[in-house]
């Protein structure tokens, strides 16, 4: 029976290839894009599953105890290097604990001295690394892989791409963490790794022996520190014990500092300590929203995307409905029951899904390379971790697809009454109709959603991209290392070069700190900035009122600061020449210019009050080092310029190269994430535009069919051509109009909501609506016409002949 069905099924459906072939492509553009975000979502749920002894890893996490946040205190992943020894002594089942933390600066390594190259993802760890993190070794033994100061383990990819084939253990490299700070150190390679199967948070290419420090009582030493334990923990009873070792210690701690945080105890907090899962550091980041928050948006995009081809597959299905009535008829009176009907509907449906799936796989294996660069991914449909669960997926979706888009048409076509389709009588009543028109309806509301959605976003981009962002990024290089003098002077010198200057508020670095100030009496912890005399003026800020920072005021360097407008603004106004003082009204700082507000960040924040400091010593607790260096210059003579810095800096550090970014390409990387949701949205809008216009198309075959008999009638009894074009196409208008009635506050809505996370946004516009409206009428009267004209000029003879 099933081989019958099937031959029949094949033959229905290369008998309307046709409609047959838009149903598969429409449904393969929906299932491509909902299958790319199940692999994102298997990706992101994979990390760190690689070995079932990861398990019993956790990460110490402490609360942080130097800053609050809206008088809140905040989990850091780092906590203080002595708990570890601590944690040995006073826990149970402790296997190991260790410490691992990537490097602050870029790296340069020298191999088999040739020329210095810098290298990526590099990670320092002590002995016990391999202890809590199982490895497995290609080369080398974990044992013994970090036991020596020197030692170097390098992972497979990394060893395949510089040494080859050949086993590089024992092999000696150099390598410099900083051009100017630390000398070059010699490490010697003691292991190769495997790739773990599964994505990790500790993707490294080198990892080297930590160097040992010795712990002292003013000395602060926070790193990322993990436990094994013999067996998984009782997360609750764990961190009771570890609590209670840990109260005692820092309240001794606090005491030989001499420090009472008095604020930080006032607000209900009090220094704690915990161990969380390994699994959960990359599931439950602190401090920044997790993957699947940042994933809704899309995942909403794709699941509205799949809706539109199933609702659009089971209109075109049933369009057909009429074609195929007397074969269910005569099917009927030849016995067939309704449940064979049924099964014979849904096997032609699984068939096209199959066929969908197979299609939307293959769309998607050849865009998967465009989608992992623009997302900075990995994802692969047959990556061997995966592979199978992937599969269960695939199988599911295919199922639940298959009943959702094809139970209803099922239904429907078997449903015909043989006495009156054997008669001719075979037209549906208001019921179904309805429900097809409301299902086109829907495929409507989600694009003109899309297109009024895709309208807004693309106004609020520009508008970000076009605001004053109170500095100027362009001929301006970042260099983050710190220069002394003589090298300062000697690119000084280069002709084109109009500044050589620090600012640590730049778009590449612009780190929080923060100290306290008092003006007014009123002490306020506001936004501290490094610059040098000129690293204002290398950014081209702006100027509202008083000066910039001039070597020919000594002052400038020690009794002066500059604030932004946000500053000022919160202080009353008319800041200028007014003091400020600090550490307890010990030192006194006198105001003399105010800036336009420099935005570093994008704009979905708002700019911070912000002070500017030239001082070496200042109000934080951290020295204006030298560090963020930015040299300014004549773009004309870009190429002049860089040349000559790299002449410069190769002299000066033969085993680091010179390391920069252009400002600009920075400053443009701040709306690459938004650029990626325009585009997104613009794909998804296009597909869904294209997808309700298909939905659109099958309606109208399906209703003008239906009224075949009374559009003859009404030309023989006189209609115009005119009238009945026009009397077919109202519906439809109707139908849209209604369609843009509901999508527009749902929009609205929705991009609100979206609009809500910028500081600094545009209005919501009224053009966007009007244009979608204007845009979906003269569309759907396009798309309704091509039927609609056929029905009209044929020959009412050939409808009323049987009559």
């Amino acid at each position: 029976m099933f081989k019958l069905n099937l031959k029949i099924a094949l033959r229905n459906l290369y008998k309307n290839k046709a409609y047959t072939a838009i149903n598969i492509a429409g449904l393969a553009l929906g299932l491509a894009g909902f299958i790319f975000i199940l692999l994102y979502i298997n990706y992101e749920k994979s990390y760190d599953t690689w070995d079932k002894e990861l398990d019993k890893v956790y990460q110490v996490q402490e609360l942080d105890l130097f800053s609050l946040k809206e008088g809140k205190a905040e989990w850091r992943g780092e906590s203080d290097g002595r708990l570890r020894e601590m944690i040995k002594a006073g826990l149970p089942n402790v296997v190991a604990v260790t410490h691992v933390y990537e490097a602050e600066q870029d790296e340069a390594i020298v191999i088999d001295n040739k020329g210095a190259f810098f290298i990526n993802d590099v990670q320092r760890a002590d002995s016990m690394f391999f202890s809590v993190f199982p490895y497995k070794f290609i080369h080398g033994n974990p044992a013994g892989a970090l036991r020596n100061l020197n030692d170097m383990v390098i992972s497979e990819d990394f060893a395949k791409k510089y040494f080859g084939d050949v086993n590089p253990v024992g092999k000696v490299v150099k390598l410099t963490s900083q051009a100017w700070v630390n000398q070059t150190t010699h490490y010697t390679i003691t292991g190769v790794i495997a790739k773990p199967e599964t994505p990790s948070i500790f993707d490294f290419n080198v990892l080297v022996q930590a160097p040992n420090l010795k712990f002292t009582d003013r000395a602060l030493y926070f790193r990322p520190n993990y436990v094994k334990f013999s067996e998984k923990q009782n997360e609750q009873n764990i961190n009771q014990s570890l609590q209670k070792i840990y109260e005692p210690f820092r309240a001794a701690m606090l005491k030989k500092w001499k420090w009472s945080p008095s604020e930080y105890l006032k607000n209900g907090n009090k220094p704690a300590v915990r161990l969380k899962p390994f699994y959960s550091v990359h599931q439950e980041p602190l401090q920044q929203e997790d993957w699947l928050k940042q994933l809704k948006p899309i995942i909403l995009l794709s699941s509205l995307l799949l809706l539109i081809s199933i609702i659009n597959f089971m209109n075109m299905f049933t369009a057909q409905a009429v074609s195929r009535a007397k074969e269910v008829g005569i099917r009927k009176v030849t016995g067939a029951s309704r449940a064979s009907l049924i099964k014979q509907f849904l096997l032609e449906t699984a068939l096209q899904c199959f066929c969908a799936l197979i299609l939307g796989v293959i769309l998607l294996e050849l865009f998967l390379p465009y989608l992992n660069e623009q997302f900075s991914l990995a994802l692969s449909i047959a990556d061997s971790y995966s592979i199978g669960l992937v599969s269960l997926q695939l199988i599911g979706l295919v199922t639940l697809i298959t009943l959702l888009s094809g139970i209803y048409p099922a239904i429907f076509l078997s449903s015909y009454d043989p006495h009156n389709v054997l008669k001719g009588n075979f037209a549906q009543g208001k019921k179904g109709s309805k429900l097809r028109v409301a299902l086109v309806g829907m495929q409507f509301v989600i694009a003109v959603g899309f297109f009024i959605g895709i309208l807004i976003i693309s106004s609020q981009i520009k508008y970000m991209e076009s605001r004053d962002p109170g500095f100027d990024p362009t001929g301006i290089i970042y260099v983050n290392e710190p220069m002394n003098k003589v090298l300062s002077d000697r690119i000084r010198n280069i002709e084109g070069v109009k500044y050589v200057a620090v600012n640590n508020g730049n778009v590449r670095r612009h780190p929080n700190i923060t100290a306290d100030y008092k003006y007014n009496n009123e002490v306020k912890e506001l936004n501290t900035v490094f610059v040098n005399l000129e690293g204002l003026q290398a950014v081209g800020a702006k100027l509202i009122n008083g000066r910039f920072f001039d070597k020919l005021h000594k002052q400038d360097t020690s009794r002066t600061v500059i604030i932004n407008e946000s500053l000022e603004k919160l202080y009353g106004g008319d800041m200028l020449n007014k003091y400020i003082t600090y550490n307890n009204d010990s030192v006194r700082v006198q105001v003399v210019g105010i800036i336009k507000d420099i935005q570093v960040t994008g704009f979905d924040k708002v700019s911070p009050p912000t002070i500017y400091t030239a001082s070496e010593f200042n109000a934080t607790d951290y020295t204006n080092d030298g560090f963020a260096n930015l040299v300014t210059y004549d773009t004309k003579k870009e190429k002049h310029v860089l040349a000559e810095f790299n002449k410069i800096w190769r002299q000066a550090s033969p085993d680091y190269p010179l390391s920069f970014s252009f400002l600009e390409h920075d400053f443009k990387k701040l709306f690459v994430s938004h650029e990626r949701f325009k585009q997104m949205v613009k794909l998804f809008s296009l597909l869904s535009i294209s997808l309700s216009m298909i939905g659109l198309f099958s309606l109208a075959a399906f209703m003008t069919r239906q009224r075949t008999k009374e559009i003859a009638i009404r030309k023989v009894l006189g209609a115009d051509d005119k009238d009945i074009f026009f009397l077919l196409n109202k519906g439809y208008l109707w139908l849209m109009l209604g369609a843009n009635v509901v999508a527009c506050p749902l929009i609205y809505i929705a991009v609100q909501h979206w609009l809500a996370g910028f500081a600094y946004r545009i209005e919501m516009p009224v053009f966007p609506f009007l244009i979608a409206f204007i845009v979906s009428i003269l569309v759907t009267a396009l798309t309704v016409s091509v039927q609609v004209k056929n029905a009209v000029k044929a020959n009412p003879v050939d409808a009323l002949k049987y009559e």
